[in-house]
């Protein structure tokens, strides 16, 4: 199944460590320098998930039979 915008930026909350400017961001989800892009891929993997696109937003992988990003 294709991942979805939610399991997206859930998947950024895992407690990597990300650093800008010599300091460390909390949350790239919510940091006012990541969050717009964050949230666009966010909304492109929503975008794949809905099932009027998921065709032709996703394949099928012949080695695991999961639908799987063209990207």
């Amino acid at each position: 199944m294709a991942k979805t915008g939610a399991q997206h930026l859930k998947s950024l909350q895992d407690g990597r460590c990300v650093y800008l400017n010599g300091k460390l961001v909390d949350d790239v989800t919510t940091h006012p320098a990541y969050r717009n892009a964050v949230g666009a891929a966010a909304s492109l993997y929503d975008f794949q998930a809905h099932p009027d696109n998921i065709d032709w937003m996703t394949f099928e992988s012949p080695t695991s039979g999961e639908r799987v990003n063209r990207c």
